[in-house]
């Protein structure tokens, strides 16, 4: 028996000052100048057959690690739930809020444990409130909205799917969109606190469907409005929202999924690399001279954001990181769990080994562990550029992945 409970709160700060995060622009070190629409969190309480799956997906730039250990640590000791079967999840809003991020300097230790709370209290209210469901889902591939942010004219991961829960009575209980791009579309010089492109997609798809999916970002790290977007504000917002949830509303979502609980596998990889000063001083070089002429407003921004990841590559001996993934089977439905931000190559790869009927990225996971591309797209990003890892470890750990998919 497949069981389910959706719950929706806004948590946009309901006090003054808040401060946003997700660009390097010198706004983000001043308050927010107001609210254009407000963030959710949304939460699902799944029960397999008797195994408890509880999602946590957040109109956030990313998730910090030590708050999915919290949460999770927290559910697992009150209701004992497995720690990897809580997903917590942003939708990439790089014009979100950051005062509950410990690492950043305005960090809001109240509004923090209200998130933290509010969770274990839906947790607590869906087991009260389940209801016996079936899931079905259905996908499209949907262009015009998005596509590569590194090559023209190309697609990358375009396929969006959807998953849902419906009760007897055919009405839908909870929803997963599964989709693989960047929530940009707002100049970083915006001052105002917005749900961005997923979040706005949402609002309007639960206009035109009755309901309100979890938006969670698969493997989107080289995909974003960049080259298919006719401007920086809130006019090409309406724009490509309404339109992505025009598409997403005409997917036939007809296919019945068969769940049950099978296994979770999880793989882990360590890097560790010395950093060649004398390559990242140079690329700095490079990046300051190119700013002194560079007038097209994309690459300045490439520009200005690579320059302090050089510089805290400057600062290091080396670079150290860990990444892991999650496979989790449930049946037909497969979910691969990931903090990173994959290239879409590898989300098509992966999706394409899948034996599951249905397999979905939770990217944005349960961490954060930056962009993760394929050797052919290094040195075209500022991401490959500043990140220090050389993309041998990359494929290292996609070639992990491929071993539990």
């Amino acid at each position: 028996m497949i069981r389910a409970y959706t719950e929706r709160k806004c948590v946009t700060p309901d006090y003054t000052p808040f401060y946003l995060t997700g660009y390097k622009s010198p706004l983000r070190k001043l308050p927010a100048e107001g609210v254009h629409d407000d963030i959710y969190v949304q939460m699902s309480l799944l029960d397999i057959n008797g195994t408890l799956m509880f999602l946590y997906s957040t109109d956030w730039i990313s998730i910090e690690e030590g708050f999915y250990q919290e949460l999770s640590s927290r559910l697992n000791e009150e209701f004992g739930i497995d720690r990897k079967l809580v997903l917590v999840s942003a939708t990439h809003n790089h014009q979100s809020v950051g005062d509950q991020m410990k690492q950043n300097e305005h960090f809001n230790q109240k509004y923090y444990d209200w998130l933290i709370e509010m969770g274990i209290e839906s947790f607590r209210k869906g087991l009260d409130n389940l209801k016996e469901v079936k899931a079905f889902y259905g996908k499209k591939v949907i262009t015009g909205y998005y596509a590569s942010r590194v090559l023209e004219n190309t697609l990358a991961d375009n396929e969006v799917i959807l998953v849902e829960f419906r009760d007897e009575n055919d009405e839908v209980v909870s929803a997963i969109c599964n989709w693989a791009v960047h929530s940009t579309a707002i100049t970083p010089e915006n001052a105002l606190l917005t749900s961005e492109f997923a979040g706005n997609t949402a609002r309007k798809y639960q206009r035109l469907k009755g309901y309100c999916p979890h938006m969670i970002v698969g493997a989107a790290g080289d995909c974003s409005t960049r080259n298919t977007r006719q401007g920086n504000d809130f006019a090409e917002l309406e724009r490509i929202s309404r339109g992505m949830a025009e598409e997403m509303a005409a997917i036939s979502v007809n296919k019945q999924l068969e769940l049950d609980f099978n296994d979770i596998r999880t793989i882990t990889h360590h890097v560790d690399v010395t950093v060649d000063h004398d390559d990242v001083r140079k690329k700095i070089a490079d990046a300051e001279e190119e700013l002194k002429t560079a007038t097209n407003f994309d690459r300045i921004k490439v520009l200005k954001s690579m320059m302090p990841a050089l510089n805290k590559l400057l600062s290091l001996d080396r670079v150290v990181v860990d990444w892991f993934a999650d496979s989790i089977r449930l049946g037909d439905l497969q979910i691969i769990v990931t903090p990173a931000e994959l290239a879409s190559k590898f989300g098509l790869q992966i999706k394409q080994a899948s034996k599951a009927e249905c397999c979905l990225i939770f990217g944005y996971t349960n961490g954060k562990a930056g962009y993760l591309f394929p050797e052919e797209l290094y040195g075209m990003t500022f991401e490959t550029i500043s990140s220090g890892v050389p993309a041998s470890e990359v494929q290292q750990y996609i070639d992990k992945i491929m071993t539990i998919v």
